[in-house]
């Protein structure tokens, strides 16, 4: 009987390590399944995180892009507004050397009575200077004409005691725009 004791007490010895081992290797796949679920949920977790994280870049990119489209629509059409209003005062300008001589001479008059003083000197502009020799006549006072004719397209410079009014067609145009520019952009864009 020594040796059936001995084949039993190792059957047993057998039967109790199959059993811890299979006890341990149940224990290690619970182990390892709660290490899956936890690694499953911590990657479902980053990538919900991306996913979030992608849609807000790409949102980002898209206003960025969306606004300087807009910035550059609005510039586009400022050039285009004011291309059209520099047309616009061009041509004025153009009408303003074309105008009669009537027109230029009450013009003239105007711009003398309300800049000039007495005894005042006017260098013409060479096309105009016989306009503004008739001009100067009908002043109710004294301004001289000058022998030597202004560097300028169309218009005169006056000369004072101490101060020089450039009053060039130009000049006159410039002080022109300045006041009625918003006005005239108003008219044209609405």
């Amino acid at each position: 009987m020594g040796n059936e004791s001995a084949a039993n007490l190792i059957d047993r010895i057998l039967a109790d390590a199959k059993e811890a081992a299979d006890k341990v290797l149940a224990d290690a796949e619970v182990s390892a399944g709660g290490i899956r679920e936890s690694r499953d949920a911590e990657i479902a977790k980053k990538a919900e995180q991306t996913e979030r994280e992608r849609k807000q870049q790409i949102s980002v990119i898209l206003n960025g892009c969306r606004t300087r489209a807009e910035l550059d629509g609005r510039k586009e059409t400022l050039r285009a507004k004011r291309t059209l209003l520099d047309g616009v005062f061009t041509e004025t300008y153009n009408r303003m050397l074309a105008m009669s001589n009537e027109k230029r001479e009450a013009l003239f008059r105007s711009i003398l009575q309300r800049e000039a003083k007495e005894n005042d000197t006017v260098a013409p502009a060479k096309t105009d200077r016989g306009v503004l020799k008739a001009t100067i006549a009908r002043l109710p006072f004294a301004v001289k004409l000058s022998e030597k004719d202004a560097d300028i397209e169309a218009g005169f410079v006056l000369y004072g005691d101490g101060y020089e009014k450039d009053c060039s067609m130009k000049a006159i145009l410039r002080e022109l725009r300045d006041a009625e520019e918003t006005n005239v952009a108003r008219i044209l864009f609405r």
